[in-house]
């Protein structure tokens, strides 16, 4: 595990292939944290931030396989063959060819040697460009060297940060024990590659991989082959092993047919963006992404990752698989927008919580929910917000689960002040319109899971957003179950049921402005029971109290069942449950619609 500290200027940070902790301070930095599960945080400044090794960030540029050869050779620092010490250069030109055409050089440097005995050639000759062991007296088998290769553009002398492919051919081994192999970090790479009929012996231990020769090959026989393939690098490094003979290296330019890819799995990261304009890429592995304040842009890459951001017109992607994304804050900038694109790929349900915004005043004022129109599962659509004079827009495509609920559970008006549903207990008082302080019975509770909800879509909530019916009527944004009845009192309802006051289930007032079916994974249904069916005060909103039918009674589960008629043994009779009379006259869903219909003219 290594410890990375920034600075306040303009860093390039590279982690290993162990678990890091990165941080960048101030600057516009680049991070990128290698394999294992890093923890990164850019602090403040625009930076690009990389949770492994830049695998699917599109930023490297796609060039040809890499080539060493010898008729390419600028120069060679070193003072003469098989010379070569820590620290000398041969650069190479050709090494890569960019789409349009532009040729990329590299500098072949010696990083370390396990025997600074060993003769080492950074220009050996053709197809072994490197040559170690040449003299075959210096070292025993078994001994290595480290190299890296770094790409430039020989035009400008810039770094070149390429996505390509490294095949290292003809393997041998003189003898079991005494082969030569070719070792590299899977922090550095995306995947590597041998033919289906490999002769090469490949092992991996701790995010190393080495291939290993165990015969005598010509350089042309693909089965002493092995390949690795890298995004978004500016230099790759690589570990060869000699053998007790001259053991010659090259990369040839060639690729393996129908080669067997094998890729590296990916950290777990946790990546924290700060203050600042920045581009963050999860890639692989569950990865935990906080984009923090800015103009922020969010790649999820493949895995389970949990996405938090928001505002300043932020964009988030979730890429392939079962991404959940939390907006947890609206901006700072005065520019309320956020982008959410779940993706379809890959083991694909994709969840967007906005429930932290509560806590920040924030009310929903539209939510629309349409189906995906490309044949995948999922909804695309748009929720608007609002905070006083405050607005913002949350864009979404390609989500499966919406999670809009603001509240942990309906406040009731009590003799105490208001108190959450969840918090009351049998015994507890609370006001009713027809008889003022009442004792609560019985209180049930129904708790239903995704699947649940999946099987049963008909049990998902009704929202009732703030002064949906009436003025400050429900006095925040609810949720009800579908069959929960809502009280509604104006003229219009006794001019055409004789009654002024009359309840109307959730499900019924959906053509009102402000009630909507809602989309949830979870939701926990609270029943309150008296001694009579009364209207309580929940969220400054009157509606029903537990009302015990045949329909209701099926719906709470045998052990409520027993429960109520415990408390209530002439509920178990039909005359029992009619003498349980409704507080007011019920609507029937013909009605309710009319009364719905006729309140909008």
């Amino acid at each position: 595990m290594a410890t990375i500290p920034g600075t306040s200027g303009n860093d390039t940070l590279q982690g290993t292939n162990d678990p890091d902790t990165i941080t960048g301070a101030g600057g516009n930095d680049r991070i990128s944290g290698e394999g294992a599960n890093d923890s990164i945080d850019g602090g403040s400044g625009n930076d690009v931030l990389f949770g492994d090794a830049g695998e699917g960030t599109a930023l490297g540029l796609d060039a040809s396989p890499i080539t060493l050869d010898i008729n390419n050779l600028v120069s060679d620092s070193a003072s003469g063959n098989n010379n070569a010490n820590v620290g000398d250069v041969a650069v190479y030109s050709n090494v890569a060819t960019l789409e349009d055409g532009t040729p990329i050089s590299g500098r072949l440097v010696l990083v370390e040697t396990s025997d600074r005995r060993m003769d080492i050639d950074l220009s050996g000759g053709d197809g072994f460009e490197i040559l170690l062991n040449a003299s075959g007296r210096n070292s025993d088998t078994g001994e290595t060297a480290t190299f890296r290769l770094e790409f430039f553009n020989p035009a400008t002398g810039e770094n070149v940060a390429l996505n390509s492919t490294a095949t290292w051919n003809d393997l041998d081994r003189n003898s079991p024990g005494d082969q030569e192999s070719v070792e590299i970090d899977a922090g550095s790479f995306t995947d590597f590659s041998t033919s289906g009929d490999t002769s090469l012996n490949v092992t991996t231990s701790g995010g190393v991989v080495n291939a290993a020769g165990t015969e005598t090959n010509d350089p042309s026989d693909q089965d002493a082959w092995f390949s690795a393939s890298f995004e978004n690098r500016e230099f790759i490094e690589f570990t060869l092993e000699t053998r007790s003979s001259a053991s010659g290296f090259s990369l040839s330019g060639d690729l393996i047919d129908d080669p067997v890819v094998t890729p590296f799995e990916e950290g777990d990261d946790t990546i924290l963006g700060g203050t600042g304009n920045d581009e963050i890429f999860g890639q692989g592995g569950d990865d935990e992404i906080d984009a923090g304040a800015g103009s922020d842009t969010v790649e999820g890459g493949a895995g389970n990752d949990t996405i938090f951001g928001g505002g300043d017109n932020d964009i988030l992607n979730g890429g392939a698989d079962r991404d959940t994304f939390i907006i947890n804050q609206l901006g700072t900038s005065g520019v309320n927008n956020t982008t959410v694109n779940g993706d379809s790929t890959g083991d694909d349900f994709d969840t967007l919580d906005i429930t932290p915004l509560r806590d920040a005043g924030w009310q929903v004022t539209n939510f629309t929910r349409n189906p995906e129109t490309n044949g995948n599962p999922g909804f695309n659509g748009q929720i608007q917000l609002q905070r006083g004079s405050e607005t913002a827009n949350i864009n979404y495509t390609d989500i499966e689960d919406l999670i809009v609920c603001f509240m942990p559970g309906a406040q009731i008006a009590t003799p105490h002040g208001t108190r959450a549903v969840e918090t009351l207990r049998p015994g507890d008082r609370v006001f009713t319109r027809d008889n003022g302080i009442r004792e609560i019975r019985w209180i049930g509770r129904r708790d239903l899971d995704a699947a649940d909800l999946a099987g049963m879509p008909k049990f998902q909530p009704i929202l009732i957003r703030k002064g949906a019916l009436g003025a400050e009527m429900p006095d925040r944004d609810m949720l009800v179950s579908p069959n929960h009845r809502m009280l509604l009192a104006n003229e219009l309802a006794e001019v055409m049921f004789g009654e002024r006051e009359v309840l109307v289930a959730a499900k019924h007032l959906t053509g009102l402005d402000g009630v909507d079916h809602a989309v949830t994974d979870t939701i926990s249904y609270i029943h309150l029971m008296f001694n009579h069916h009364e209207v309580i005060l929940a969220d400054a909103a009157w509606s029903e109290s537990f009302q015990p039918g045949d329909y209701s009674m099926r719906g709470v589960g045998q052990d409520s069942r027993d429960e109520i008629l415990t408390l209530f043994p002439e509920l178990a009779t039909q005359a029992g449950l009619e003498s349980y009379q409704a507080a007011r006259l019920s609507l029937k869903a013909h009605e309710a619609k009319l009364l719905v219909e006729q309140s909008l003219r």
